[in-house]
C-alpha cells in the first residue's frame, strides 16, 4: 500500500490536492487517509514488537540486539514519514508546492507529531529529548491551525487527543494533557447538533476518546495497567 501511494504523494502537484474540495471533494481525503493507515500499520507492529520486547521477563543479548534491531526500523519510518509525506506536502519541494488548505496541514503536522512522539517513546536521555521536542513542535503548529477549523472536527479533535496523550504521557504534564482533552471535549459537544450525521458518528467516536481518557487519568488509575487510548484512526 505504501509504495502505491508514495507514487500518489510523487504525482501530486500540491499538498492541497489532499483536501475536501473540487469536484471530486474525498480524493484527496481518501487518498491521504490511504497514506496515514499504510504507514500506521507498519508501525503499529514495530511499537507493539518493542513494547513486548521491552517488557519481557528476561532480557538476554539477543533479546536486548532484537529490540535494538526493532528500534532501528521505529526510527527508519519516521525519517521517511517525515521526509517522503509530511515535507512535500505541508512545506513543498522541487516538484510540490506547499498546502494552504488549513485541514490539510494539520492533519501531516499532526502526522509529524505522532511519528516523533513514537520515537520518544522507546528511547532515552538525548535521544528522547530530540524526539520529544520534535513532537512538541510539530503538535503545537498543527494546534495553532486546528483552531480555525470547526470545533467538531475530526481532524482537530484527533490532534487534541493526541497531543494530550503525548502531554501526559512523553511529558509527563498531567494538567495539561486534562486541560487540552477536557476544552476539546466541551467546545465540541456545544456544536454537535449542527453536524451530519456521518460528521456526527466521525466526531462522537474521537469525542468517546477524550472522554475515556479524562476518566481514566482523573480517577488516577494511570498506573493500574489500563491502555491509554490514542486516536489514530486515517481521518
Amino acid at each position: 500500500m505504501i509504495m502505491y501511494m508514495k507514487r500518489i504523494v510523487d504525482l501530486a502537484e500540491g499538498g492541497d490536492e489532499m483536501a475536501a474540495k473540487g469536484n471530486d471533494e474525498q480524493r484527496g481525503v481518501e487518498e491521504r487517509n490511504l497514506i496515514s493507515v499504510g504507514y500506521k500499520n507498519i508501525m503499529s507492529q514495530r511499537r507493539t514488537a518493542h513494547r513486548t520486547v521491552a517488557n519481557g521477563a528476561e532480557q538476554t543479548d539477543k533479546m536486548n540486539a532484537y529490540k535494538e534491531t526493532i528500534a532501528k526500523e521505529v526510527f527508519a519510518l519516521i525519517e521517511e514519514v517525515i521526509a517522503d509525506v509530511v515535507t512535500p506536502f505541508v512545506k513543498g519541494n522541487a516538484s510540490t508546492k506547499a498546502a494552504t488548505d488549513t485541514e490539510v496541514i494539520v492533519f501531516f503536522k499532526k502526522m509529524e507529531g505522532d511519528y516523533n512522539r513514537y520515537g520518544a517513546e522507546i528511547t532515552q536521555g538525548d535521544a528522547r529529548e530530540k524526539y520529544k521536542n520534535a513532537a512538541l513542535a510539530a503538535y503545537d503548529e498543527a494546534q495553532k491551525k486546528a483552531d480555525s477549523l470547526p470545533s467538531t472536527n475530526p481532524i482537530r479533535l484527533g490532534l487534541a487527543l493526541n497531543f494530550s496523550v503525548f502531554y501526559y504521557e512523553i511529558c509527563e504534564k498531567k494538567v495539561d494533557a486534562c486541560d487540552l482533552a477536557k476544552t476539546a471535549f466541551d467546545t465540541a459537544i456545544d456544536h454537535l447538533d449542527t453536524l451530519s450525521e456521518e460528521a456526527y458518528k466521525d466526531s462522537t467516536l474521537i469525542m468517546q476518546l477524550l472522554k475515556d481518557n479524562l476518566t481514566l487519568w482523573t480517577e488516577n488509575n494511570a498506573d493500574s495497567g489500563d491502555d491509554v487510548m490514542v486516536e489514530e484512526i486515517e481521518n
